[in-house]
């Protein structure tokens, strides 16, 4: 099971920064408010994802197999963070 959080960590942060966007969009629309929540859930996603990644480089990899799935976690995490900081970019230069 820990193979699997690993693995789908960075993706699941990227959900979550994602709807949490489309709701405070939905609610707050291009108010002040809505950009300082938006900056405040983006450095949240960020720093979580750079946790993820400090985890997986710190684990050991024992086999082959292991040694595949920390690098598919590790391009995981980078993914999201790209894709984090592309969500908020709009927001945040608006």
């Amino acid at each position: 099971m820990r193979g699997w959080t690993f693995l789908l960590g960075g993706l699941i942060l990227w959900a979550v920064h994602f709807f949490t966007l489309y709701a405070i969009a939905s609610i707050f629309l291009t108010t002040p408010l809505a950009r300082g929540l938006t900056m405040l859930v983006t450095l949240a996603c960020l720093a979580g994802g750079g946790l993820l990644f400090a985890r997986m480089r710190q684990s050991d990899t024992p086999t082959a197999m292991d040694a595949w799935m920390r690098s598919v976690a590790l391009c995981g995490i980078g993914l999201a963070a790209i894709a984090i900081i592309w969500q908020a970019l709009p927001a945040l230069l608006a």
